[in-house]
């Protein structure tokens, strides 16, 4: 049997409450309900947005591939262009997206799962950056450690360095 890609977004910090989960919410654990666009309802909107990101901190920590080397890869958006960034080695997917979302941001983050790797987006005052967080396959494990990479030159990763992540990742 053939391993399925599954595609979707794991973690987006614009999406929002809306009105109509917070009131269910609220009822559900018969703490009032205030009126749309009040400063309480905001306050809930923004709590649920920081339990949401904790959560997802959380999950990753504990993903069944999070205790797996991988690699971060990709481009800052910068105010003079776009600037490829040289690969990072990573203990885990963790690290890898914290290492991603490092730096003084505005907190509009995207984390999506794509075609068997993490895409992460990181919105800022200048641009986006994207990075790509793949696995390292038992071969890519191994290559990493050469004596090379260790003192003489930047990783130049090849596609065989990787393995894709198959299904949910939590």
């Amino acid at each position: 049997m053939k391993k399925k890609l599954v595609n979707y977004t794991i973690y987006d910090s614009t999406e929002e409450m809306s009105y109509e989960d917070y009131k269910d919410f609220c009822e559900g654990m018969d703490y009032p309900v205030y009126p749309e666009d009040s400063k309480e309802y905001w306050d809930a909107v923004w709590h649920q947005q920081e339990n949401d990101w904790e959560d997802f901190k959380d999950s990753l920590q504990y993903a069944h591939t999070g205790y797996e080397p991988c690699m971060l890869m990709g481009s800052v958006g910068l105010w003079n262009g776009r600037r490829d960034i040289v690969p990072i080695l990573c203990d885990n997917i963790y690290d890898a997206v914290m290492k991603a979302l490092s730096g003084d941001y505005d907190k509009h983050v995207t984390v999506e799962l794509n075609d068997g790797h993490l895409d992460v987006y990181v919105s800022h005052h200048d641009g986006t950056h994207a990075f790509e967080i793949w696995l390292l396959s038992e071969k890519g494990k191994v290559e990493v450690e050469r004596p090379i990479y260790k003192w003489e030159k930047d990783y130049e990763p090849k596609r065989w360095w990787f393995k894709k992540i198959y299904g949910y990742l939590f």
